[in-house]
């Protein structure tokens, strides 16, 4: 009898097991253990340091050459995408800057100027750049990419589908993906993954290691949007074959540990080590979120202020300006929540800034005018997780009853994305209707 009830208790124990476990591990240690490692990086920024010293000292001995100005402005913008540093983004901003000043009307610079500004998140300022850069002509093609980059931060769509009529072409790699992005943004995920499957396709027939991985990065992270998290991991893994120090892959890949396997000690592990190399504060936003998984508070707030105060930095600019909305609107500064997010409206008329505006309305006890900024701006016009889950409980505390149970349907559809924090969070609201 004993040993009967020794292998119930066992078969009970393990079936629990089996319960609360997720539903597959898809993240291995083993897979990415050997690119938690700073070497891929130290390399590539001493390479890139080295470059950089070159074209200082061909600087130093003509001050007024814009062909050496031009050339370090680049590798200047490059280390800012290496290293994470702003401060890189702000001197290849004044070198050009410079440039502009004395050489007015060059495309090119206009064009460098207008991606730059695109990186600080100064979207209206790219805007000026680039239409500058549209009326004189030249190299029309990029100014029309740049430009449909622009137009698209900004929530115009159809300028966008315009633009990209234009110089519609399956065999560019640089239509291609803003083609993707388009589809994306328009709602049409399916679409957007194929477009960009052709993108990758064109990357890996040009030979280029950067292109290949910068596609097959950014496919990862449309695999996990559409659900399809094992296909995003091995995607993931593919594009550090490519480049060991994508630490975006490497983030993503942390997501995949927390948000699908809850392994909430793998996820931490990996940003820690991202948090080593490149002190960002992004790692800030999940490990916070992580922490407040694991009902660790201490931890959680540690976390969120770090962020808060690493990210209103001024160097930064507007970079984190709608994480710093979203924070403050949860966190009990919602009157400095609405200051940022009618700044980011201004910057960005995108549905997703007016979502982070009805969000902290919301949250400063203005249901009625979250609602209606929501019919006006959001509701119909995005189809982003965060914006739907937004929308539920707003329409659900305004008695839409109906309607907030199909938006947060739709939000619970994308569990993954939104991480199981919210997921909980929808799948209690969704208790109440």
């Amino acid at each position: 009898m004993k040993n009967i009830a020794f292998i119930t208790a066992s078969i009970l124990i393990l079936m629990a097991a089996f319960l609360l476990a997720p539903q597959y591990q898809v993240a291995h240690r083993a897979d990415y253990e050997h690119y938690l490692n700073a070497t891929p990086l130290q390399k590539k920024q001493k390479a890139l340091s080295s470059r950089i010293a070159f074209w200082e000292e061909k600087l130093k001995t003509a001050p007024g050459n814009f062909v050496f100005q031009k050339k370090l402005a680049s590798l200047y913008s490059a280390n800012f995408k290496l290293s994470g540093e702003a401060a890189w983004l702000h001197r290849s901003d004044s070198l050009l800057q410079r440039v502009n000043q004395r050489i007015p009307g060059q495309v090119g610079t206009l064009q460098s100027l207008a991606a730059n500004a695109i990186s600080r998140h100064g979207f209206r300022e790219a805007e000026s750049y680039i239409r500058r850069a549209m009326d004189i002509g030249q190299n029309k093609f990029t100014s029309s990419l740049v430009l449909a980059d622009v137009a698209l931060e900004r929530g115009q769509l159809l300028e966008t589908k315009l633009l990209l009529r234009d110089i519609a072409s399956d065999s560019h790699f640089d239509y291609l993906i803003r083609e993707a992005k388009l589809h994306d943004q328009s709602g049409d995920l399916d679409e957007a993954v194929r477009t960009m499957e052709k993108a990758t396709a064109l990357a890996k027939a040009s030979g280029s290691p950067p292109i290949i991985n910068w596609s097959l990065s950014n496919l990862a992270d449309m695999y996990g949007h559409q659900g399809r998290v094992r296909k995003s991991y091995e995607t993931y893994l593919e594009a550090l074959h490519y480049n060991p120090a994508d630490f975006h892959a490497l983030k993503g890949i942390a997501w995949i540990a927390y948000s699908n396997d809850k392994n909430a000690e793998e996820a931490k592990n990996i940003l820690h080590f991202l948090q080593s190399v490149r002190p960002v504060p992004e790692y800030n936003l999940l490990l916070a979120e992580i922490a407040d998984y694991e009902k660790d508070s201490i931890a959680g707030e540690k976390y969120k202020q770090r962020f808060i105060r690493e990210a209103s930095r001024k160097t930064y600019g507007n970079m984190y300006k709608s994480y710093l909305c979203k924070m403050k609107s949860e966190g009990g500064y919602p009157s400095e929540a609405m200051k940022i997010a009618r700044e980011e409206v201004r910057e960005r008329p995108h549905p997703m800034s007016y979502n982070l505006l009805a969000w902290a309305a919301f949250r400063s006890g203005k249901p009625t005018e979250a609602l209606n900024i929501l019919e006006a701006h959001v509701i119909g016009r995005t189809a982003e997780p965060d914006a739907l889950f937004h929308s539920g409980i707003i329409l659900k505390e305004n008695g839409k009853k109906q309607a907030a149970r199909k938006m947060l349907n739709a939000a619970l559809e994308a569990s993954f994305e939104l991480g199981p924090v919210v997921t909980a969070e929808i799948e209690g609201q969704l208790k109440q209707l």
